[in-house]
């Protein structure tokens, strides 16, 4: 066949690395779902804005990121435990506002995502 889209062993390394790099991720004690990560890396990226501002820069529903916004905080929007990745704290300019910003626990597993990225991984054949 001529379209051959196996995947070539420059971008295996690619893959591999990104997969290495998320592992911190998965090691939290509970299944984290891709919006969450992305969430989570959201927030690590630009710290201290509202969930409004999240979803808009994700495209998507306010309510949808709030949910994954709050499963990654203390506690999930069902009462359950969060993961504790994140805090919230009150906009000092408006009442009703919440700013998000990384727990130390967010920033520990934020550092080892970037340290799995940045460090050099074994060829994948």
């Amino acid at each position: 066949m001529g379209n051959d889209l196996s995947i070539v062993p420059g971008d295996k390394r690619v893959v591999q690395t990104l997969l290495w790099a998320l592992k911190p991720l998965l090691n939290l004690g509970r299944p984290m779902p891709l919006p969450m990560v992305t969430a989570f890396l959201a927030i690590a990226l630009d710290e201290g804005k509202g969930v409004c501002a999240y979803a808009r820069d994700a495209g998507a529903k306010r309510s949808v990121m709030s949910r994954y916004i709050h499963s990654i905080g203390d506690r999930a929007r069902d009462g359950g435990p969060g993961l504790g990745l994140i805090r919230f704290e009150q906009d000092p300019k408006w009442a009703n506002r919440q700013q998000i910003y990384l727990t130390a626990k967010g920033h520990a597993v934020a550092a080892d995502v970037l340290r799995n990225l940045r460090r050099p991984q074994a060829m994948v054949a």
